[in-house]
């Protein structure tokens, strides 16, 4: 039963992303396990070693480096609807380099990078689910370094309000801060000078 209804939860979020025509009884799917995790709890720590991959159901997630001080860089955020993973890790055996932590309660299903790509060798479909799935997390690498590289805080901070207005309601804004490569205090002016 629980399998039965895994599948079907992914083969939903599948059909979500234009992706169809999935055997209900891929080696894929049948990899998947639901998860569970509350808000604070880490889908994956960095350091440790992980080719677990999570297709986000609900709720919401930070990736964020660890500098040799101890302070926390968001890399990234992402909610229900997306794929979240140690990619890089997943892909070249190495342990995590980043930690992704739920920032609201999340239902998830896990999955091994290895088992995708295992099915995808025998399964047209689940080789373009994760053809197109490693491309959107590409892309979504490029335009952050692009933001990063070529934007200042203000022009980043415009971005993030026109293309994810969602997440300054839902992001704590010392992360947003950090997201944004500043500090709470310039987050702060900036959003004050913007309103003003």
């Amino acid at each position: 039963m629980i399998q039965e209804n895994t599948s079907r939860l992914a083969l939903a979020w599948l059909e979500q992303h234009q992706i169809s025509g999935l055997n209900p009884d891929s080696p894929w799917l049948r990899a998947m396990s639901p998860k569970h995790f509350a808000v604070d709890d880490y889908l994956v720590q960095a350091g440790a070693r992980s080719d677990t991959l999570f297709m986000l159901l609900s709720g919401l997630v930070r990736l964020f480096y660890t500098t040799p001080d101890g302070r926390e860089r968001n890399k990234a955020f992402y909610r229900g609807g997306q794929i979240s993973g140690p990619v890089s890790a997943a892909m070249t055996s190495t342990p995590a380099p980043f930690s992704i932590q739920a920032l609201e309660p999340v239902e998830a299903l896990a999955f091994s990078y290895q088992a995708m790509t295992d099915a995808a060798r025998h399964d047209p479909v689940v080789a373009g689910a994760s053809q197109q799935m490693l491309a959107e997390a590409f892309i979504r690498n490029e335009q952050r370094e692009a933001l990063l590289l070529t934007c200042n805080a203000e022009q980043r901070y415009q971005w993030l309000r026109d293309n994810e207005p969602d997440l300054l309601q839902r992001v704590a804004q010392f992360h947003i801060a950090s997201y944004l490569g500043i500090d709470a205090v310039s987050l702060s002016r900036l959003k004050r000078k913007i309103k003003a």
